[in-house]
């Protein structure tokens, strides 16, 4: 019969999208696919650390201060404000910080963002299985300086 759809009719439903061999191969080719990259993917073996954490790391390298006496708070936006009392006399520091991939970009609290192409570019990598945090400094003259924090550093 013209039209008509069944088991019998060597015609599949269009009401039964998943019923197509073809599509049943895609699918499993896709969940293949899917569990490789999940199980290959260094950042699923590596606990991450959440951008408080990130940013204050890349403030106390910049600054040569210790990550644990960084305090932050995070705004609505997502942009970490990040405040240092300096020890000997308690002036207080502020910058900002946010996170653009595995690059930081961060501003004196008030001033700019450090994100022209003639300021230095930081970035972060988590390492040692999620035990450390690296902090690299590619420098506006063509050096790079690496840092790298422990965890209990940090946190």
């Amino acid at each position: 019969m013209v039209g008509q759809t069944g088991p019998d009719s060597g015609m599949i439903a269009d009401d039964q999208p998943w019923s197509h061999p073809m599509k049943m191969r895609f699918l499993r080719d896709l969940l293949a696919v899917s569990m490789v990259l999940a199980v290959a993917s260094p950042a699923s073996a590596e606990p991450s650390f959440d951008p408080p954490a990130i940013c204050r790391t890349a403030m106390a390298a910049i600054t040569d201060r210790d990550p644990k006496l960084m305090q932050t708070r995070t705004a609505p936006d997502g942009v970490v404000m990040l405040t240092y009392a300096r020890p000997i006399d308690n002036f207080v520091w502020a910058y900002r910080c946010r996170l653009e991939g595995n690059r930081i970009v961060w501003a004196n609290e008030p001033g700019r963002w450090r994100d022209n192409a003639k300021d230095d570019k930081l970035f972060f990598e988590v390492v040692g299985a999620g035990a450390q945090l690296r902090i690299i400094d590619n420098h506006a003259n063509g050096t790079t300086t690496r840092q790298l924090f422990d965890r209990a550093k940090i946190e």
